[in-house]
């Protein structure tokens, strides 16, 4: 389990360096477009590319953490065994939407691969963007996993066999 910890906090680590790299870009465009009237060529390309890094390479950490937003309306009514076994299909379920994102998310990324689709500006290559994206749907459906068996480990009583 360590070593998924680590993946995780590795894309996570990714995700921030892309926001950096994506902040200081925007910052030193609207300097220089303000200033010398000559905006950074491409930067809209390359803040798009960086943002789809962001989003998917940070997804499977805030999964695995469980820091997505949660709306605990019944939670006071029902017991804590009840919220453990809701939270668990919660984790099964968003593995399973997961996956079928992703098994849907091949197409479209092949298709760029096929025809060669590149950016405007810069000449980036599109499949090159998707390859952050399908590697962390890949990671949040691990995350996801993971938050399953811990939720459904949490449903068993103190006494319970495994």
């Amino acid at each position: 389990m360590i070593w998924i910890e680590r993946l995780l906090r590795g894309l996570t680590a990714l995700a921030a360096i892309a926001l950096a790299i994506m902040v200081v870009a925007v910052v030193a465009d609207v300097i220089r477009a303000n200033f010398w009237h000559r905006p950074i060529v491409g930067i809209f390309d390359l803040v798009q590319a960086l943002l789809a890094v962001i989003v998917f390479l940070g997804l499977p950490q805030v999964i695995f953490i469980e820091g997505n937003i949660t709306v605990d309306v019944i939670d006071h009514f029902i017991g804590k065994r009840a919220v453990a076994i809701l939270r668990a299909s919660g984790g099964l379920f968003a593995f399973a939407y997961l996956g079928l994102l992703l098994w849907h998310m091949f197409a479209p990324a092949l298709d760029t691969l096929r025809f060669g689709d590149i950016t405007a500006d810069l000449k980036i290559p599109v499949f090159a963007i998707w390859i952050p994206v399908l590697f962390g749907m890949g990671g949040s459906m691990l995350a996801a996993l993971i938050v399953f068996v811990r939720q459904l480990r949490q449903t068993r009583g103190p006494g319970e066999r495994r």
